[in-house]
């Protein structure tokens, strides 16, 4: 009896040790790395600082340093963070500029670009860099730009002289209704003016109509004259065109009547919310959401270097490892019917989003797709990024099933990390390349082999007691060979039985959110309180709680081949926080990038590639709610440029670590 004990035990721990060496060891190397085409997107060191050649003119870094990352190192609009902006960033060598004074097809002034440069463009991710640079080093990358392109000529262009505005009359607006329907506009803008919709421009990059109901986001400007500039020089290479073959009197009519059918701006006294995440049509609200989110951030592909694979977008990949949860590889999210969510329905798509369901039942681990915090997403947004999906280009991306540790690394993994009951790995980790499987060995079925053969041994353990213990119910071994079936079976049973599904997700979702601050209402107006209402429920659905923390006091450590990142104090508080920070400040940093003291921000720690797809609306939103945030006098720790203890796959920890590295 004695031998049969110690060998179902060895047995047991055998199997066990197997499992956790296929975890470990299993998916060690991607399938492919991919490598973009220089000339398409261009790998950046970090910080951009760093790239500068040593005695560059002052123009070239300015450039090399708050440029490159979208414009890339040449200037042909294939940065780093390009793949996911929008719209896409110029092309300054052979693109033209749309924001300009001079005639369609010719190129802009020197003024113009300066303007651009000193002032950005209104909702886009193009920031204006007034406050943060001097005017000398203004002029110097201004210099430095128009010298890239490969149209310059020795004589200056010369602008369009904007006439005198007539002043606009019942009648001028009705002649700019009538000429609004005869030439098309309504084609791109709709009836409503209310744009949204998608085409590719002469790039072949995807742009969205204007809205043209509201000026706050007209990015040359709303004020009368500079609608009446776009009306003459059009917006090339996109499919706005110039209308300067129209009399002055029409352009000033179609700009009364564009002036004629204005929105209040978000918080102002009359407006209403109507942006496109509130876009009646569900694909367009789904394609919004989901690209403005933070989907693509884990399930698209990215190169060493950090780039997005966009052909590849949603598609799945990444590999991402949570000790002592597993190593799970992001889903293909495409409507593939062999390796994507081509056979899911939208209802069990929406159900995995905020409940972490699959369609088979199964519930996903909340270290890889963290539900709790998308629970907050509603049921109708849920459904209608459900819906986008299945609108997307299927990619055929056989991503491999997670791999578990066995079930005595995972509880001990558990005791040492203190988080017994829901196993909180200290670390997770983002590797790039695609992991998906193309053949070979199924190591997830070799490991279901393997759990399926220490049930085997517990088993015929079971038959032996069985056997035995009516000789000697009551001996010492008896007893100690039923202490060990059942610790052996607690350990599977434990390991296997995913607690956070034994509550409702509901329930869950709430308790994570509970010290999540509310709008205070006191003194606002209803249109500024509905807002602020936008941004906590943005604050929360965007995950931005879940990098900041329900509080918004950050602090939390990434460390990989950019350095060392803390993840941003983002509260009230004047010292710790972004108190002291402008409105144009903070929603530069959104979706732009770019801090308060004109720093770069890294593009994955600060995913303000993504954000830049964020509306003008929800973008003012999430900077109302902000400034509600409580002020936490919590300091977040500096930048520390990439070392030579900085982790070799880019690792997040779960909790606070202020030690700078891989430790």
């Amino acid at each position: 009896m004695r031998w049969s004990v110690a060998a179902a035990a060895a047995a047991f721990l055998a199997l066990d040790l197997g499992r956790s060496l296929i975890a470990h060891f299993g998916y060690r190397a991607p399938a492919e790395m991919w490598q973009p085409d220089a000339a398409r997107y261009a790998d950046i060191t970090w910080p951009p600082s760093s790239a500068v050649p040593a005695g560059a003119p002052r123009g070239q870094r300015v450039y090399l340093e708050n440029c490159a990352i979208c414009h890339g190192p040449d200037g042909r609009g294939n940065g780093a963070a390009a793949p996911s902006l929008s719209p896409r960033p110029r092309d300054l060598v052979h693109g033209a500029f749309k924001y300009k004074s001079t005639p369609e097809g010719e190129p802009p002034t020197i003024a113009d670009v300066r303007e651009v440069v000193a002032h950005g463009l209104a909702a886009s991710a193009m920031p204006g860099f007034s406050d943060v640079l001097g005017s000398a080093e203004i002029d110097a990358v201004v210099a430095y730009v128009d010298g890239l392109r490969d149209d310059r000529s020795e004589i200056e262009p010369t602008p369009i002289v904007v006439p005198p505005r007539p002043t606009p009359t019942p009648a001028s607006v009705a002649a700019g209704a009538r000429l609004y329907r005869e030439q098309g506009c309504a084609s791109c803008h709709g009836d409503d003016l209310r744009g949204g919709d998608v085409t590719t421009d002469a790039t072949g990059h995807p742009v969205t109509s204007r809205d043209l109901t509201a000026p706050w986001t007209f990015r040359g400007g709303a004020r009368p004259a500079d609608v009446y500039l776009r009306l003459t020089t059009g917006l090339a290479p996109s499919a706005m065109p110039a209308y300067a073959s129209l009399p002055p009197q029409a352009r000033w009519d179609l700009v009364a009547f564009l002036e004629s059918r204005a929105r209040a701006a978000p918080g102002m006294p009359g407006a209403v919310l109507a942006g496109p995440g509130q876009a009646a049509d569900p694909v367009a609200r789904g394609r919004y959401l989901t690209r403005a989110g933070m989907c693509g951030l884990c399930h698209t592909e990215v190169s060493r270097g950090g780039i997005y694979r966009d052909e590849r977008y949603l598609a799945g990949g990444i590999r991402i490892g949570a000790h002592p949860q597993g190593v799970f590889v992001s889903r293909n999210l495409t409507p593939d019917p062999a390796t994507g969510l081509g056979h899911w329905s939208e209802d069990e798509i929406a159900r995995a989003i905020r409940s972490g369901r699959t369609a088979d039942g199964r519930l996903l681990n909340v270290w890889s797709m963290p539900w709790i915090f998308l629970h907050n997403i509603s049921q109708p947004d849920a459904l209608a990024i459900a819906r986008y999906l299945k609108t997307l280009p299927p990619v055929k991306n056989p991503v491999p099933r997670p791999l578990h540790y066995g079930a005595v690394e995972t509880l001990l993994g558990r005791f040492v990390d203190g988080d017994v009951l829901l196993g909180r790995p200290r670390v997770i980790t983002y590797a790039a390349g695609n992991y998906a499987s193309s053949g070979g060995i199924d190591l997830a079925r070799v490991q279901d082999s393997l759990v399926a053969a220490q049930a085997a041994v517990i088993g015929l353990w079971t038959m032996l007691l069985v056997m035995t213990l009516p000789m000697r119910p009551w001996g010492p071994l008896g007893r100690r060979s039923l202490s060990g079936l059942f610790g052996c079976s607690a350990v599977l049973v434990a390991y296997s039985t995913p607690l956070l599904g034994l509550f409702p997700a509901d329930m869950m979702a709430a308790e994570a959110m509970r010290k999540l601050p509310p709008v205070v209402s006191g003194g606002l107006t209803p249109e500024r309180v509905a807002l602020a209402e936008r941004g906590r429920y943005l604050f929360a659905s965007a995950s931005c709680a879940f990098c900041h923390g329900v509080d918004g006091s950050g602090g939390l450590k990434l460390s990989g081949p950019p350095g060392t990142i803390y993840t941003a104090n983002i509260t009230s508080d004047r010292m710790a926080g972004i108190g002291g920070w402008s409105d144009a400040a903070i929603a530069r940093a959104i979706r732009s990038g770019v801090a308060k003291n004109g720093q770069p921000l890294y593009w994955q720690a600060m995913p303000w590639d993504h954000f830049s797809n964020f509306s003008e609306e929800d973008v003012r939103a999430l900077v109302a709610y902000l400034r509600m945030l409580p002020p936490v006098a919590a300091r977040v720790p500096d930048y520390r440029p990439p070392s030579p203890d900085d982790c070799v796959v880019y690792t997040a920890w779960t909790r606070p670590n202020t030690a700078p590295g891989c430790r």
